[in-house]
Protein backbone atom coordinates (compact mmCIF):
# COMPACT_ATOMS: atom_id res chain seq x y z
CA UNK A 1 0.00 0.00 0.00
CA UNK A 2 1.44 3.37 -1.04
CA UNK A 3 1.40 6.19 1.00
CA UNK A 4 -1.41 8.66 0.36
CA UNK A 5 1.06 11.89 1.42
CA UNK A 6 4.98 11.10 2.42
CA UNK A 7 6.17 14.98 3.04
CA UNK A 8 10.12 14.84 4.34
CA UNK A 9 12.43 17.52 5.94
CA UNK A 10 15.80 17.74 4.62
CA UNK A 11 17.51 18.30 7.69
CA UNK A 12 18.65 14.96 9.14
CA UNK A 13 16.35 12.84 11.84
CA UNK A 14 17.41 14.73 15.41
CA UNK A 15 18.17 12.37 18.12
CA UNK A 16 15.18 13.88 20.39
CA UNK A 17 12.64 13.53 17.95
CA UNK A 18 9.42 12.20 18.97
CA UNK A 19 6.53 9.68 16.95
CA UNK A 20 2.61 10.98 16.97
CA UNK A 21 0.63 8.59 15.47
CA UNK A 22 -3.60 8.97 14.50
CA UNK A 23 -5.46 6.34 13.75
CA UNK A 24 -8.79 5.86 12.43
CA UNK A 25 -11.03 3.71 10.59
CA UNK A 26 -9.93 4.95 7.28
CA UNK A 27 -6.03 6.09 7.70
CA UNK A 28 -2.95 6.61 9.95
CA UNK A 29 -0.94 9.39 9.71
CA UNK A 30 2.88 9.79 11.45
CA UNK A 31 4.26 12.77 12.16
CA UNK A 32 7.85 12.80 13.65
CA UNK A 33 8.69 16.29 14.96
CA UNK A 34 11.94 17.51 16.01
CA UNK A 35 13.10 19.71 18.48
CA UNK A 36 11.47 23.18 19.07
CA UNK A 37 8.07 21.30 17.14
CA UNK A 38 9.66 20.81 14.02
CA UNK A 39 8.01 18.33 11.98
CA UNK A 40 10.68 16.06 10.51
CA UNK A 41 8.17 13.91 8.48
CA UNK A 42 4.64 13.58 7.90
CA UNK A 43 3.37 10.04 6.70
CA UNK A 44 -0.48 9.57 6.15
CA UNK A 45 -1.95 6.58 4.38
CA UNK A 46 -5.59 5.83 3.42
CA UNK A 47 -7.03 2.21 3.26
CA UNK A 48 -8.49 0.81 0.70
CA UNK A 49 -12.41 0.81 0.66
CA UNK A 50 -14.17 -1.49 2.87
CA UNK A 51 -10.87 -2.60 4.82
CA UNK A 52 -11.92 -4.30 7.97
CA UNK A 53 -9.53 -4.39 10.98
CA UNK A 54 -7.49 -7.87 10.24
CA UNK A 55 -6.08 -6.31 6.57
CA UNK A 56 -6.18 -2.54 8.04
CA UNK A 57 -3.75 -4.69 10.94
CA UNK A 58 -1.75 -5.82 7.93
CA UNK A 59 -1.47 -2.22 6.39
CA UNK A 60 0.03 -0.77 9.21
CA UNK A 61 2.22 -3.01 9.76
CA UNK A 62 3.33 -2.57 6.12
CA UNK A 63 3.66 1.07 6.38
CA UNK A 64 6.46 0.48 9.42
CA UNK A 65 8.48 -2.30 7.12
CA UNK A 66 8.17 0.30 3.71
CA UNK A 67 9.21 3.31 6.18
CA UNK A 68 13.17 3.47 7.94
CA UNK A 69 11.91 6.92 9.44
CA UNK A 70 9.81 5.02 11.35
CA UNK A 71 11.59 2.59 12.69
CA UNK A 72 13.65 4.49 14.24
CA UNK A 73 14.25 5.02 18.13
CA UNK A 74 12.01 8.06 19.27
CA UNK A 75 12.21 9.60 22.62
CA UNK A 76 8.43 10.13 23.27
CA UNK A 77 5.64 8.01 21.21
CA UNK A 78 1.99 9.54 21.51
CA UNK A 79 -1.21 7.67 20.23
CA UNK A 80 -4.30 9.20 18.72
CA UNK A 81 -7.22 7.02 18.77
CA UNK A 82 -10.08 8.16 16.02
CA UNK A 83 -12.48 5.57 16.01
CA UNK A 84 -16.18 6.87 16.19
CA UNK A 85 -17.44 4.23 18.67
CA UNK A 86 -16.69 6.96 21.82
CA UNK A 87 -18.73 9.14 23.92
CA UNK A 88 -17.90 11.65 25.98
CA UNK A 89 -19.69 11.73 29.79
CA UNK A 90 -19.52 13.97 32.40
CA UNK A 91 -17.63 13.02 35.48
CA UNK A 92 -20.85 12.65 37.60
CA UNK A 93 -22.31 10.13 35.53
CA UNK A 94 -19.55 7.72 35.48
CA UNK A 95 -19.30 4.33 37.12
CA UNK A 96 -16.03 2.88 36.18
CA UNK A 97 -17.25 -0.84 36.93
CA UNK A 98 -19.77 -0.20 34.03
CA UNK A 99 -18.05 1.88 31.23
CA UNK A 100 -18.13 -0.96 28.94
CA UNK A 101 -22.45 -1.41 29.65
CA UNK A 102 -22.35 2.81 29.23
CA UNK A 103 -20.81 2.33 25.81
CA UNK A 104 -22.50 -0.29 24.59
CA UNK A 105 -25.28 1.78 25.31
CA UNK A 106 -24.90 4.41 23.52
CA UNK A 107 -23.21 2.38 20.25
CA UNK A 108 -23.69 -1.28 20.40
CA UNK A 109 -21.73 -4.35 20.70
CA UNK A 110 -17.93 -3.72 21.71
CA UNK A 111 -16.90 -7.34 22.26
CA UNK A 112 -14.46 -7.53 19.70
CA UNK A 113 -12.55 -4.42 21.09
CA UNK A 114 -10.99 -3.08 24.07
CA UNK A 115 -12.32 -0.13 26.36
CA UNK A 116 -10.74 2.80 27.60
CA UNK A 117 -11.13 6.46 28.86
CA UNK A 118 -9.73 9.24 29.34
CA UNK A 119 -10.62 12.53 31.49
CA UNK A 120 -10.28 16.06 30.12
CA UNK A 121 -9.72 17.66 33.41
CA UNK A 122 -10.23 21.39 31.93
CA UNK A 123 -13.91 20.17 30.70
CA UNK A 124 -14.29 18.00 33.69
CA UNK A 125 -15.38 15.17 31.20
CA UNK A 126 -14.81 11.71 30.70
CA UNK A 127 -13.77 10.51 27.17
CA UNK A 128 -15.18 6.35 26.30
CA UNK A 129 -14.01 4.77 23.53
CA UNK A 130 -13.15 1.55 22.09
CA UNK A 131 -10.21 -0.05 20.20
CA UNK A 132 -10.11 -2.43 17.73
CA UNK A 133 -8.27 -5.62 19.20
CA UNK A 134 -6.70 -6.51 16.10
CA UNK A 135 -5.59 -2.15 16.08
CA UNK A 136 -4.08 -2.38 19.44
CA UNK A 137 -2.32 -5.98 18.78
CA UNK A 138 -0.13 -4.20 15.90
CA UNK A 139 0.50 -1.07 17.64
CA UNK A 140 1.70 -2.96 20.78
CA UNK A 141 3.58 -4.60 18.64
CA UNK A 142 5.32 -2.03 16.85
CA UNK A 143 5.56 1.05 19.37
CA UNK A 144 6.14 0.91 22.87
CA UNK A 145 3.95 4.28 23.12
CA UNK A 146 4.47 6.75 26.49
CA UNK A 147 0.82 7.81 26.21
CA UNK A 148 -2.47 7.43 24.12
CA UNK A 149 -5.81 9.53 23.71
CA UNK A 150 -9.01 9.49 22.25
CA UNK A 151 -9.41 12.53 19.53
CA UNK A 152 -12.73 14.07 21.75
CA UNK A 153 -10.81 14.28 24.48
CA UNK A 154 -8.23 16.47 22.71
CA UNK A 155 -10.95 18.81 20.63
CA UNK A 156 -12.08 20.58 23.05
CA UNK A 157 -8.77 21.93 23.91
CA UNK A 158 -8.28 23.34 20.46
CA UNK A 159 -11.26 25.73 21.06
CA UNK A 160 -10.74 29.05 21.33
CA UNK A 161 -13.94 30.01 19.54
CA UNK A 162 -16.38 32.58 21.36
CA UNK A 163 -19.99 32.25 19.49
CA UNK A 164 -21.32 29.63 17.74
CA UNK A 165 -18.88 26.95 16.10
CA UNK A 166 -19.22 23.41 13.77
CA UNK A 167 -15.84 22.34 13.51
CA UNK A 168 -15.52 19.18 11.05
CA UNK A 169 -12.88 16.95 10.51
CA UNK A 170 -13.17 14.59 7.16
CA UNK A 171 -11.96 11.48 6.63
CA UNK A 172 -12.92 8.86 3.49
CA UNK A 173 -16.55 8.32 3.92
CA UNK A 174 -16.40 9.65 7.93
CA UNK A 175 -16.31 12.82 9.22
CA UNK A 176 -16.54 13.88 13.14
CA UNK A 177 -18.10 17.37 14.04
CA UNK A 178 -17.50 19.10 17.34
CA UNK A 179 -20.27 21.73 17.88
CA UNK A 180 -19.36 24.74 19.80
CA UNK A 181 -22.38 27.21 21.43
CA UNK A 182 -21.76 30.46 22.77
CA UNK A 183 -17.91 29.13 23.17
CA UNK A 184 -19.38 26.21 24.86
CA UNK A 185 -18.84 22.58 24.14
CA UNK A 186 -21.86 21.01 23.20
CA UNK A 187 -21.41 17.75 21.48
CA UNK A 188 -18.51 15.64 19.10
CA UNK A 189 -19.72 12.89 17.34
CA UNK A 190 -18.95 10.96 14.55
CA UNK A 191 -20.85 10.26 11.19
CA UNK A 192 -20.56 7.82 8.37
CA UNK A 193 -21.71 9.41 4.80
CA UNK A 194 -22.36 7.44 1.39
CA UNK A 195 -22.87 11.23 -0.16
CA UNK A 196 -22.42 14.99 0.21
CA UNK A 197 -26.60 14.84 0.91
CA UNK A 198 -25.95 12.69 4.15
CA UNK A 199 -23.30 14.89 5.38
CA UNK A 200 -26.16 18.41 5.15
CA UNK A 201 -28.67 16.28 7.02
CA UNK A 202 -26.49 15.50 10.42
CA UNK A 203 -25.14 18.86 10.69
CA UNK A 204 -28.32 20.51 9.97
CA UNK A 205 -29.95 17.66 12.40
CA UNK A 206 -27.18 18.69 14.96
CA UNK A 207 -27.68 22.35 14.66
CA UNK A 208 -31.13 21.92 15.39
CA UNK A 209 -30.98 19.92 18.54
CA UNK A 210 -28.88 22.51 19.91
CA UNK A 211 -31.11 25.76 18.77
CA UNK A 212 -29.12 27.17 16.56
CA UNK A 213 -29.20 28.72 12.97
CA UNK A 214 -27.08 27.66 10.47
CA UNK A 215 -26.79 31.46 9.65
CA UNK A 216 -25.32 31.73 12.74
CA UNK A 217 -23.02 29.64 13.04
CA UNK A 218 -19.22 29.49 11.79
CA UNK A 219 -18.85 26.08 9.52
CA UNK A 220 -14.82 25.33 10.08
CA UNK A 221 -13.46 22.48 7.62
CA UNK A 222 -10.37 20.13 8.58
CA UNK A 223 -9.27 17.13 6.35
CA UNK A 224 -10.21 15.26 3.14
CA UNK A 225 -12.59 17.62 1.59
CA UNK A 226 -11.29 19.77 -1.57
CA UNK A 227 -12.95 23.35 -2.10
CA UNK A 228 -13.94 22.32 -5.52
CA UNK A 229 -15.76 19.40 -4.93
CA UNK A 230 -19.67 18.33 -5.09
CA UNK A 231 -19.17 18.39 -1.02
CA UNK A 232 -18.17 21.91 -0.38
CA UNK A 233 -20.99 23.23 -2.92
CA UNK A 234 -23.59 21.53 -1.24
CA UNK A 235 -21.86 22.44 2.41
CA UNK A 236 -22.96 25.80 0.96
CA UNK A 237 -26.58 25.61 0.19
CA UNK A 238 -27.18 25.45 3.96
CA UNK A 239 -24.38 27.24 5.51
CA UNK A 240 -23.26 30.96 4.88
CA UNK A 241 -19.82 31.34 6.64
CA UNK A 242 -17.89 28.45 5.98
CA UNK A 243 -13.90 28.72 6.31
CA UNK A 244 -10.42 26.23 6.13
CA UNK A 245 -8.85 25.29 8.68
CA UNK A 246 -5.28 26.54 8.82
CA UNK A 247 -2.13 25.08 9.95
CA UNK A 248 -0.53 26.20 13.71
CA UNK A 249 2.04 28.84 13.82
CA UNK A 250 3.73 27.22 17.06
CA UNK A 251 4.91 24.70 14.50
CA UNK A 252 7.74 24.56 11.52
CA UNK A 253 6.94 22.49 8.45
CA UNK A 254 8.71 21.48 5.48
CA UNK A 255 8.90 23.27 2.43
CA UNK A 256 7.16 20.39 0.86
CA UNK A 257 3.28 20.47 3.01
CA UNK A 258 3.18 23.96 1.81
CA UNK A 259 2.24 22.55 -1.82
CA UNK A 260 -0.93 20.67 -0.53
CA UNK A 261 -4.04 22.45 1.40
CA UNK A 262 -2.99 23.62 5.07
CA UNK A 263 -6.62 22.49 6.10
CA UNK A 264 -5.70 17.97 5.03
CA UNK A 265 -3.53 18.42 7.79
CA UNK A 266 -4.39 21.23 9.96
CA UNK A 267 -6.59 18.88 12.65
CA UNK A 268 -3.37 16.72 12.99
CA UNK A 269 -1.29 19.16 14.06
CA UNK A 270 -3.60 21.47 16.29
CA UNK A 271 -4.55 17.80 18.14
CA UNK A 272 -0.55 17.25 18.36
CA UNK A 273 -0.12 20.78 19.99
CA UNK A 274 -2.33 19.29 23.11
CA UNK A 275 -1.15 16.24 23.82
Amino acid sequence: MNPSFIIQSKDNLQHQSRLVIEISLWGISYVVLGEDDKCMALICYHYPADTGFDKAALCIKQSVADNLILQEKFSKINIIYAFPTAMLVPKNFINPANIKELLELHSGDVSDAYIRSDFNYKQDIQTIYAVPKQIDGVLSYLFSADSSMHQYGLLPAISTFKNHHLYCIFGIGQFTAMLIKEGKLQCIQSYSFKVPEDINYFLLQLCESFEIATDDVELQLNGMIDQKSSLYEELHNYFLKISFGTLPENFSYPEEIHQYPMHYFSHLFELIACV
